[in-house]
C-alpha cells in the first residue's frame, strides 16, 4: 500500500520541532542548575543557580520608581577568567552548533522540496533517504551536547562560588550551599526531547514515500490534408485531425532520441 498524500511531510515536521528544541537547548543558560542545599525546618525556597553551554543566569539588583531594591535575573556570557572550559564542554559547543547547521540547512531544504515538482517518484526516494541519514546524524550531535554534564561545568564550575557570593552581597541576604555536583535543567531535558525527535524525523524519512505526482505530458496530433477539385473547377483542402495519445515528457524525449538515431542510421548505411 502506498504512503498518505500528506505522509512525505512528518519528517519535516518533527524536524522542524526537534530544531526549535535544539536552539532552546543551545542558546537558554538554564542546561544544567545547582539546587541550594536547605535545612529541611528551613521556610524558605530554596535559590537555584542555572548554567547553559553558552551562558549562564546572572543575578543583578535594580532600583525601582518606588524605591524598593529588586533582584533581576539575565543571561549572561561566561567570563574568561572565572570558569575553566575543558575539552567536553568545548564538544558540547561543537556538537550544538553543528546540529543546528545541519539540522536548519537539511529541514529548510526539505520544506522547500514538498513545493519542487522534481519530489516526486525516484529522485524523491533518493532526497528522503538522504534526508534521513543527515537527521540520524543530528541525533548522535544533538545527544552528544549531553557532554556538558559531565565537563567542569558541572564538576568544577567556577561561576558556582562567584555567583553565590553575589547573592551574598545583595538585598536578599543568602546565605548557604550548593552541591558539588550539578542536575538536569529545562535546556537539558528540551535536548533529550530533540534528540528522540531527530531520531523519529530520520526513521520517518526513511521510510516514507515521496509524493507521486502526475506526470508531465505531451500529445502529438497527426494532420491530413486533402485537397479535392469540384465540378466547377474549384478547388477545396479539407483538414483531418487525428489525435495522439498522451506521453510523459521523459518517454517522449526517449522517443525522439531513439528517432533520430535511426535517421542518423539510416543516413550512414
Amino acid at each position: 500500500m502506498g504512503s498518505k498524500p500528506q505522509s512525505f511531510m512528518i519528517p519535516g515536521i518533527l524536524a522542524m520541532v526537534a530544531l526549535l528544541l535544539c536552539l532552546f537547548s543551545g542558546i537558554w543558560c538554564k542546561f544544567i542548575s545547582f539546587t541550594q542545599v536547605v535545612d529541611d525546618n528551613s521556610t524558605n525556597n530554596p535559590v537555584t543557580l542555572s548554567y547553559g553551554i553558552w551562558n549562564y543566569l546572572g543575578y543583578s539588583t535594580r532600583d525601582t520608581l518606588s524605591g524598593d531594591t529588586v533582584v533581576m535575573e539575565s543571561c549572561n556570557y561566561y567570563p574568561d577568567d572565572s570558569v575553566d572550559i575543558d575539552t567536553k564542554w568545548r564538544s558540547a559547543r561543537a556538537f550544538s552548533a553543528l546540529t543546528l547547521i545541519i539540522g536548519g540547512v537539511v529541514t529548510f531544504w526539505m520544506l522547500l522540496s514538498w513545493c519542487a515538482r522534481g519530489f516526486s517518484g525516484d529522485r524523491g526516494k533518493s532526497l528522503l533517504r538522504c534526508a534521513g541519514m543527515m537527521y540520524m546524524l543530528c541525533c548522535l550531535f544533538q545527544g552528544l551536547t549531553l557532554l556538558l554534564m559531565t565537563s567542569n561545568a558541572c564538576y568544577n564550575n567556577g561561576m558556582v562560588e562567584l555567583t553565590a557570593t553575589t547573592l551574598q552581597n545583595s538585598v536578599i541576604n543568602f546565605t548557604g550551599e550548593f552541591p558539588d555536583e550539578c542536575e538536569m535543567a529545562g535546556g537539558a531535558k528540551a535536548s533529550i526531547a530533540a534528540v528522540v525527535l531527530w531520531f523519529l524525523a530520520a526513521l520517518a524519512a526513511l521510510k516514507v514515500e515521496p509524493p507521486q505526482r502526475n506526470p508531465i505530458t505531451v500529445e502529438s496530433h497527426d494532420v491530413t490534408y486533402t485537397k479535392n477539385k469540384q465540378a466547377d473547377g474549384t478547388q477545396v483542402v479539407t483538414e483531418m485531425v487525428v489525435k495522439g495519445t498522451p506521453v510523459p515528457v521523459d518517454a517522449a524525449n526517449n522517443s525522439s532520441e531513439a528517432v533520430q538515431e535511426g535517421a542518423v542510421a539510416d543516413q550512414a548505411v
